[in-house]
């Protein structure tokens, strides 16, 4: 009994070693013995899943459909929501616009007389009830009548109210640029001069001013009479008058400066009875911005030597800074020159003289419609008088000098020449054809007709000319 519990004991023991050197054997070879009745987990199988070719080929349609409708359906709103969208656009500060502005012509009849620019309500005197008097009887009506200090004074109360009105179309334009010292620590300079309000669209103000301020600028911002202050941005800029136009978008203007600013008469400057009239000088006529002076037109009509226009100077009497800038104003209010120190004789450097506002119109309003300043490089004048009857000159504008490497100058057009017609457009004078080389396109070339003086008097040469645009 005790032999055969012993002979079991003895074979569970070495059951039990045969098993665990078959473990460590399994372990050591990574060998798995499929008749062990150790216990192990079910090994999973990925497979991948078939490809449903005709549900794939479905949703492809399905979005390639969606996307089809999805483009249409924003191209016509795009179509129909553009115009609105164009509108809320032109709000925006930096929007231009394209419409034309053009000032009305001006014409003999408009021409101002010296009577017609005194404002008065009191009745007109009939000077022909003075030729029945005798001399006695008018030297005395004559002797009756006084003129006192306070009378004087009268007279410039009258010219300050008239300046004050004319005031409220004169605008501040102030420059600011941005600059860094020798400690790299910021800093403006800013300068000022005045600016012009010349006219208005239902989006903007046009304001004309002194392009030399604007150069290298970072900032505009224009004061208007009742000091509210604002941006501004530059339309365009002409470099043969130093002028340029801003604009002002009336989004940024609030209802009160609406409505206390006007917008500036344009008077004549061609006027033959301009000289000898009373004439206001405002915006800096003494160098400082607000100074306003009072004198007298003492010459107009003297042409200014600028390529490519007529443009005629007005000289007063009146003695301001040789930095003088503003506007000269006759006695209706209206404006009638541009001051511009830069055409004053060297013997008057003092005194105040402007480009007049006749032939400066047509600048103004290529600059408000940023229209492109030809260039083609002449200077020019009327065809005298008697060298027409003496000497058998045609009609036409007379070429002075031309410009170096200018396009006139290119074309074989020199000086004596004398142009009379322009792309079949007659020429009668030197102005017809400033108003002619303004309506060119600088991207064609056009067809000038001269005569040329030879030995069997004067023959006519078509030039061909393409224009540049002015720097």
């Amino acid at each position: 009994m005790e032999e055969n519990k012993d002979r079991n004991l003895t074979d569970i023991v070495s059951k039990e070693s045969e098993t665990s050197k078959a473990k460590e054997t399994a372990d050591a070879t990574g060998a798995v013995d499929t008749h062990s009745e150790e216990f192990v987990f079910m090994r999973e199988q990925i497979k991948s899943r078939p490809i449903n070719k005709g549900k794939l080929a479905k949703t492809t349609l399905v979005s390639a459909l969606s996307a089809v409708i999805f483009g249409l359906v924003a191209c016509v709103t795009f179509f129909w929501l553009a115009p609105v969208v164009s509108g809320y656009l032109e709000k925006d500060e930096t929007t231009q616009e394209n419409n034309s502005f053009v000032f009305p012509e001006e014409t003999i009849e408009e021409e101002t007389r010296p009577e017609d620019m005194l404002i008065t309500n009191e009745p007109s005197i009939d000077l022909s009830e003075l030729d029945l008097l005798s001399e006695e009887e008018l030297a005395k009506a004559l002797s009756s009548i006084e003129f006192t200090v306070s009378d004087y004074q009268q007279l410039y109360q009258s010219m300050t109210s008239i300046a004050s009105e004319a005031l409220q179309s004169v605008v501040r334009v102030r420059s600011v640029k941005k600059d860094t010292d020798w400690f790299d620590n910021m800093f403006e300079e800013t300068s000022e001069l005045p600016g012009l309000i010349v006219a208005e669209s239902q989006i903007n103000y046009y304001v004309l001013s002194y392009s030399s301020m604007i150069n290298d600028t970072d900032d505009l911002y224009v004061t208007f009479p009742n000091e509210v202050s604002t941006k501004a941005y530059v339309q365009s800029r002409d470099s043969l008058t130093n002028l340029c136009m801003l604009f002002i978008p009336k989004i940024n203007v609030n209802e009160a400066t609406k409505n206390s600013v006007t917008v500036a008469t344009l008077g004549m400057s061609n006027s033959n009875y301009l000289k000898g009239s009373l004439v206001i000088a405002l915006g800096s006529p003494m160098g400082t911005y607000g100074s306003i002076n009072f004198g007298v037109v003492t010459q107009n009509g003297k042409a200014i030597n600028v390529v490519d226009h007529n443009y005629k100077r007005i000289t007063t009497d009146i003695y301001g800074s040789n930095k003088a800038t503003g506007m000269l104003v006759n006695l209706k209010g209206e404006i009638i020159g541009i001051i511009d120190t830069k055409y004053q004789d060297s013997d008057t450097s003092n005194i105040i003289s402007a480009i007049g506002i006749s032939e400066l119109k047509k600048t103004i309003e290529d600059m408000i419609n940023a229209k492109s300043l030809v260039y083609i490089g002449i200077h020019g004048d009327n065809v005298p008088e008697e060298a027409i009857y003496q000497y058998e000159a045609p009609r036409g504008a007379f070429i002075k000098t031309v410009e170096m490497d200018s396009p006139a100058m290119n074309s074989g057009i020199q000086a004596g020449d004398i142009v009379v017609e322009v792309n079949s457009k007659n020429i009668a004078n030197y102005g017809d054809l400033v108003s002619a080389i303004r309506g060119l396109n600088p991207e064609l070339e056009s067809e000038f007709v001269v005569c040329r003086q030879s030995q069997d008097g004067y023959k006519r040469i078509t030039f061909n000319i393409k224009p540049s645009v002015q720097r």
